[in-house]
């Protein structure tokens, strides 16, 4: 499929595990794409991840907290390739470390919706102010989780960002469908996935990588576990001509786990 001939995409994360993937997906489409993160990717690096897609990939630096920075990276956006079609809010954090919701601190509460709901606001705010006037309009996708549609016992500060985002696409999605602005706004939420951090963490914990991989498959109803690609191509869908009609939706990516 060539979904993408001719688009542009700006992916915030991109230098991680699921950026890199929707990067390479929409590359494989057609698309051309800026990674944007807090660090810019070396042409060796982008070779080393995407090989000969690399040609079609670039990197500019973007803090997601930054109204400022937003606004470089679109600007250098329009710069590099001449357009700006797709917007992929992918960046995000976690806690560091566990926290009953009743021991959370206030700072590392900001912290986690500063980069989750903050740098997400800002993102679809200036994505939405350059693509209303574009000819063809444009696509955002936010990046939210299933933990943001549950509580947890200590994740508090990660799943109410998440469920924030959940209903910050859907204030945007209508905002600029009432308004004509032919944008459309919706959002992928992942379950647990099988990142190198993840495959690390699980792995000490459980003595070996088959342990690990069996504790992942064991949380989900279709017994296999969720990879980056499969968020990836989830967004790619979203952020295409095939999902003309959706706006302000959800699309959950979790082998099942969700429903049961």
């Amino acid at each position: 499929m060539k979904r993408y001939e001719g688009k542009v995409a700006l992916i915030t994360g991109g230098l991680g595990a699921f950026g890199k993937a929707i990067a390479a997906r929409l590359v494989e489409e057609g698309a051309r794409a800026m990674l944007g993160d807090l660090s810019v990717p070396s042409a060796d690096t982008l070779e080393g991840a995407f090989g000969e897609a690399a040609e079609r990939i670039a990197g500019v630096r973007l803090d997601v907290t930054s109204a400022e920075s937003w606004d470089q990276a679109v600007a250098e956006t329009y710069r590099r390739f001449g357009r700006f079609d797709v917007l992929v809010n992918n960046a995000g954090t976690l806690s560091p470390a566990p926290a009953v919701f009743d021991e959370i601190g206030l700072d590392e509460w900001r912290r986690v919706f500063a980069v989750n709901v903050d740098g997400c606001f800002l993102g679809v705010q200036a994505a939405l102010r350059a693509m209303k006037s574009a000819p063809d309009g444009g696509v955002i996708v936010n990046m939210g989780s299933i933990a943001g549609y549950v509580g947890s016992k200590d994740n508090g500060a990660y799943g109410a960002s998440k469920s924030a985002v959940r209903n910050l696409t859907k204030q945007a999605a209508i905002s600029a469908a009432r308004l004509g602005y032919n944008v459309r706004v919706n959002a992928v939420h992942p379950g647990y996935a099988w990142t190198p951090l993840v495959e690390a963490k699980l792995t000490e914990q459980y003595g070996s990588r088959e342990a690990a991989m069996q504790f992942m498959r064991s949380l989900n109803p279709l017994g296999r576990i969720v990879e980056p690609r499969d968020v990836a191509a989830a967004v790619a869908f979203l952020g295409s001509d095939d999902a003309r009609m959706i706006t302000g939706g959800d699309l959950i990516v979790d082998a099942g786990r969700l429903a049961q």
